[in-house]
């Protein structure tokens, strides 16, 4: 009788060793992560399913096509409050941690020398400094957890499929890829790094470099033509993996800020850094001053909403139904350990910038939105600036719009990128 308990107690500390994954993580950049006291850092477990179930949801386009299909499944996987759905088949827990001190407001982010950094972190940190404020560039309006490791064991119940179990392990893998978790993730700051997943099954080499991870876990349904109804990988998407001649992961975050301010901003008395702004965007500049003349919407509203144009209520662009549209466009910094040199994995993701039949803009007056392919040009050729230090081969949807004077992917630039395709 005995014999047979054991024999039992063996076979279940099997069965549950078959759904177990434990994936450890390095933070890479740093983490503005909190709780309900934002002046409080701190590594919370539901950030980190909030974020696993944010990528997940981002490998279901092609297999799921409307928004009540991608609920019903994402319910059965991780569970919901609704009625009538059960319980979570994943359980999450942070197995271990070792993380440096908390650095607290009003620190200085690497004493004010990242402008490029400053300008990707507003919000959580002062992008210039202020006399009038008493505040410097760089000064922390939040709390950030500066580096780290940690592990999270992710243990599947009885009840849950091969299917959703390695839906799962990509999704383990796709956030310490791509992603990152806090405040700021898709600018860079909160990136980690996957470097050990102990997998149920054949072991997984994650000492490679992120492309090569990740051209084993995305593969778009190419019949999948429509743009995706929510963030997702799909024909439409784009991927960048950029170095630069730094060692550190903040000076690569740097460097990628640097860039995408001097292609969105239009300058201060005509400079940016010490530089001649490029004035890449004269139309939204003089937008806002012949409202509502011409109700038009800014086309930089493709990095993300809302945008802020002057001190007036009608100075702010927004989705007239909604508070905010995130950008597509994420920033993650890769690097496994200090001795090799950071990376930077630049993914797109378009999808329909609002839901249909909701597509209106609020900047003074109702403004109604373009076609997809049309909105997302901004991303596309800062993506195109990136990869060429020369001419663009084949220009897109929308780069007319450019002044004709401006050679924006002339801007000469010590990144390297590569896009990695996808289908």
């Amino acid at each position: 009788m005995n014999g047979d308990r054991s024999k039992h107690h063996v076979s279940r500390i099997a069965a549950v060793r078959t759904r177990t994954l434990v994936a450890t993580y390095r933070i890479v950049t740093p983490m503005f992560c909190a709780g309900a006291d934002q002046q409080s850092a701190e590594l919370r477990l539901p950030s980190f399913k909030g974020a696993l179930r944010f990528w997940w949801r981002t490998l279901m386009w092609g297999k799921v096509n409307d928004h009540n299909e991608l609920r019903r499944r994402e319910a059965d996987l991780f569970g919901s409050s609704d009625a009538g759905t059960g319980q979570s088949k994943v359980r999450l827990r942070i197995c271990s941690s070792q993380l440096a001190a908390p650095v607290n407001p009003p620190s200085v982010f690497e004493n004010g020398t990242l402008p490029g950094a400053h300008y990707l972190g507003y919000g959580v940190m002062e992008a210039f400094g202020s006399r009038k404020k008493g505040t410097r560039a760089g000064q922390l309006t939040r709390a950030m957890i500066p580096s780290g490791e940690f592990s999270v064991e992710c243990r599947l119940s009885a009840s849950a499929t091969r299917d959703q179990l390695d839906e799962v392990r990509k999704a383990l893998i796709l956030l310490g890829t791509v992603g990152g978790l806090g405040a700021k993730s898709r600018k860079g700051f909160g990136s980690i790094t996957i470097t050990e997943l102990q997998n149920p099954g054949p072991p997984i080499d994650l000492t490679t470099p992120p492309q090569d991870r990740l051209k084993n876990l995305l593969r778009p349904n190419p019949e999948a033509d429509d743009w995706p109804a929510w963030t997702a990988w799909s024909k439409h998407s784009r991927l960048l993996i950029a170095t630069a001649n730094c060692k550190r992961a903040v000076e690569l975050l740097d460097r990628l800020g640097r860039e995408e301010v001097f292609f969105r901003s239009w300058g201060h008395e005509g400079m940016v850094f010490g530089q001649p702004a490029e004035r890449n965007f004269p139309h939204d500049y003089y937008l806002w001053k012949r409202r509502p003349v011409e109700p038009k919407y800014p086309y930089r509203l493709a990095f993300g909403l809302p945008h802020n144009y002057g001190k007036k209520p009608e100075d702010l662009v927004h989705p007239e139904q909604h508070d905010r549209r995130a950008s597509p466009l994420f920033i993650h910094i890769d690097q496994q350990d200090a001795k090799h040199p950071p990376v930077a994995v630049l993914a797109f993701l378009p999808s329909q910038l609002l839901p249909r039949n909701e597509d209106v803009m609020a900047f003074g007056a109702p403004v109604n939105l373009a076609t997809d392919d049309t909105l997302w040009f901004p991303i596309h050729a800062f993506l195109d600036r990136l990869l060429n230090g020369g001419t663009i081969p084949q220009p897109r949807v929308g780069y007319d719009r450019f002044p004709a004077e401006n050679e924006w992917w002339r801007k000469k630039t010590d990144i390297h990128a590569e896009e990695i395709k996808l289908v």
